[in-house]
């Protein structure tokens, strides 16, 4: 059997926040480039009780706000895959500060800046006990994602899989790195196998061992993606230096 290089998913529901885009309309207008990403309201998580919400920082609540846009009750719930890049690089940021300063650091602090702080406080705010991942995989963990969200559903572990990524902008010293993302986004893809649900669009994910590094950089690959599945435009490559990824669109049939 020749070895596999691309796979494909349906994509049954998304959604997407970031700085003054905060619902489906928004996007499609930012998509088209008639608005821009900008502004100050924080994401909307009225729907989770106080005493958890209080727990959440910027960059969690931006996952909880997509994750809840694309679950349905009426649904099988489906297994999750969390992917950022950085984590909560803002909280992380704080505790590096505070033991360089020589103090301990809060343990409610840092039990809450792990890569897996946002998948666990949903499984507590959903009452969920099925297993969910956290995953980072360098410039390519979007791509990470999308594969395991693949194998999830190809070993008939699941029908469907969420996959949710968010990352933020960093605080100084870290903001002058040349990887980190240029905006705070989050993005989530309920996502299924194409012969289950033919009616929606489809992304595909190839990938070459032919990545220098060199080539286009892989800053914001949430936005990339999503701009490619609203304007259903041509195949992107992305260079992540020991693979180049290549991501395509196919729109639902009419």
């Amino acid at each position: 059997m020749a070895p596999r290089n691309s796979i494909e998913l349906a994509v049954r529901r998304w959604s997407a926040w970031a700085p003054g885009l905060a619902d489906a309309s928004s996007w499609r207008e930012w998509a088209a480039g008639e608005r821009q990403i900008g502004g100050s309201e924080p994401p909307d998580v009225r729907f989770i009780e106080p005493m958890l919400r209080r727990r959440l920082s910027f960059f969690s609540r931006m996952a909880f706000r997509v994750a809840a846009d694309c679950l349905d009750g009426d649904d099988p719930p489906p297994l999750c895959v969390f992917c950022s890049r950085y984590g909560d690089m803002v909280r992380s940021t704080e505790i590096l500060k505070t033991l360089a300063a020589d103090e301990p650091p809060a343990p409610a602090a840092f039990s809450l800046s792990v890569h897996n702080t946002s998948a666990s406080l949903l499984s507590i705010a959903r009452h969920d006990t099925a297993p969910w991942s956290a995953l980072a995989g360098g410039e390519a963990t979007l791509e990470t994602a999308f594969l395991e969200a693949w194998s999830l559903l190809r070993d008939g572990a699941t029908v469907t899989v969420l996959l949710i990524y968010h990352d933020e902008q960093s605080p100084p010293p870290f903001d002058t790195q040349v990887t980190m993302v240029s905006h705070s986004a989050a993005l989530a893809l309920l996502l299924q196998l194409p012969e289950t649900a033919p009616d929606r669009p489809v992304l595909g994910l190839e990938w070459r061992g032919d990545g220098r590094g060199n080539g286009r950089a892989v800053v914001d690959p949430s936005l990339e993606v999503l701009r490619l599945l609203l304007t259903n435009g041509k195949p992107i490559a992305l260079d992540a230096g020991r693979l180049t990824w290549i991501w395509s669109t196919r729109a639902a049939p009419a």
